[in-house]
C-alpha cells in the first residue's frame, strides 16, 4: 500500500502515526485504505475542513452536504467505515466505524484534472478541529494535535512530507530554531490565527485592524487551510491590497487585464524580469511573520498572464 510510512510504536501511551503526503498539481495529498474489502483513493489533505469523503457513483440517500469557498460542492450520505494503517513491521492497524462521506454528486470538484487518469485525487482528508475531524475521531491515538512541513513543489522534484500526531508532532533538530510560531485562537470551529497587519514591498497598509480579526459570531478572522490554493480576504482588506498594487506596478506601466475570466480578479499579461517583478507581500501575525515574494504572489496561469493569488471574499458565495 502506497499511502504511508506509519510506525505502530508507542510513546507515552500514544501511538505514532506517519501518513506520507505528496504534492500532486496543486494539492496535497495521501493515499487512504479503507473500505471492506479495503481499497485505496488520494485524498487531499485539508486542516479548512472537518469531513473526510471520496466521491461515489452510488445511489443511496443523501445526507451529507459540505460546500467550499470555491464553489465546489458535494452531497451524498455518510457511513461507518474501516480504516486501514500500514506499520512499520509490515501489517496494519485498523479503526473500525470511522464516519465517512461518499459524495455522490459533486459539482465544480475539479481534482482530477492534475492528475492522470489513471490516479486520481478523489476527496478530501479532514483534519479540521470538528467532531467528524480525523483528528477528532482518532483522539486517543492523535491526542488532538499534528504537525507538519509541506514542501515546495517548485523547487523540489515529486517531494513528500509527513503528517505527525500525537507526542510525534513536534519540532526538533536543527529547524527548531528557525521556526517561527503563532498561538490558535481558542474555542473556533477552524484553526484560526490573529493576524495584526499586511505589509507590501516593506510598507504597512492602512488596513483596519477590525477587518483582520475574529468576530464574536466566529465569522470573519484567518484561518489555517491547506485545502485551498488561495488566500481568500474580506473586500475591504482586499481592495487596499489590489490598489497599492495596482499602482506599484504601474511604474512599470503595467495595466490589469480587463476580464480575467476566471477566479482571480487581478491579473497581468507581462514578462517579468530582474528588474520588473511583482512586489514582495509580508503578513504579521501574532508573533510571527510571513513574508510572500513575488513569485508566489502572482501566479503564472497562462503564457505571460499572471494573477494575484488573493481574491476577495465577494467573489465566492457558499
Amino acid at each position: 500500500m502506497n499511502f504511508a510510512n506509519v510506525i505502530n510504536s508507542t510513546k507515552q501511551g500514544i501511538k505514532v502515526l506517519r501518513p506520507m503526503v505528496h504534492n500532486f498539481g496543486s494539492f496535497y495529498v495521501a493515499n487512504i485504505e479503507f473500505g471492506t474489502p479495503p481499497y485505496s483513493e488520494l485524498l487531499a489533505v485539508d486542516t479548512g475542513s472537518d469531513e473526510t469523503w471520496n466521491m461515489s457513483r452510488e445511489q443511496n440517500k443523501c445526507i451529507f452536504d459540505r460546500r467550499y469557498f470555491d464553489g465546489s460542492h458535494t452531497t451524498g450520505y455518510l457511513s461507518g467505515e474501516t480504516f486501514k494503517f500500514p506499520t512499520s513491521e509490515g501489517a496494519c492497524e485498523t479503526y473500525e466505524n470511522l464516519i465517512f462521506g461518499v459524495g455522490l454528486f459533486n459539482e465544480n470538484i475539479q481534482f482530477s484534472r492534475y492528475m492522470g487518469e489513471s490516479n486520481k485525487v478523489a476527496g478530501i482528508f479532514g483534519l479540521g478541529p470538528g467532531e467528524r475531524s480525523i483528528l477528532k475521531q482518532l483522539k486517543d491515538d492523535t491526542d488532538l494535535r499534528f504537525s507538519y512541513c509541506l514542501s515546495d513543489w517548485i523547487i523540489e522534484q515529486n517531494p513528500f512530507t509527513y503528517l505527525h500526531f500525537g507526542s510525534d508532532a513536534q519540532i526538533s533538530g536543527n529547524g527548531q530554531a528557525t521556526v517561527q510560531r503563532t498561538p490558535l485562537i481558542p474555542g473556533q470551529n477552524h484553526y484560526n490565527v490573529e493576524v495584526l497587519s499586511i505589509w507590501l514591498d516593506g510598507r504597512k497598509l492602512r488596513i483596519d485592524p477590525a477587518e483582520l480579526q475574529v468576530r464574536v459570531d466566529s465569522s470573519g478572522g484567518f484561518i489555517i487551510d491547506s485545502g485551498t490554493t488561495i488566500t481568500l480576504l474580506v473586500p475591504n482588506a482586499y481592495n487596499t491590497i489590489r490598489n497599492a498594487i495596482v499602482r506599484y506596478l504601474r511604474a512599470y506601466n503595467w495595466s490589469p487585464m480587463a476580464n480575467t475570466g476566471m477566479m482571480y480578479d487581478l491579473c497581468y499579461n507581462v514578462q517579468p524580469t530582474e528588474y520588473q517583478q511583482f512586489p514582495p507581500l509580508a503578513i504579521k501575525f501574532l508573533g510571527a511573520k510571513l513574508e510572500i515574494g513575488s513569485h508566489k504572489l502572482f501566479k503564472s496561469v497562462y503564457e505571460n498572464v499572471y494573477c494575484l493569488t488573493i481574491i476577495p471574499t465577494s467573489k465566492h458565495k457558499g
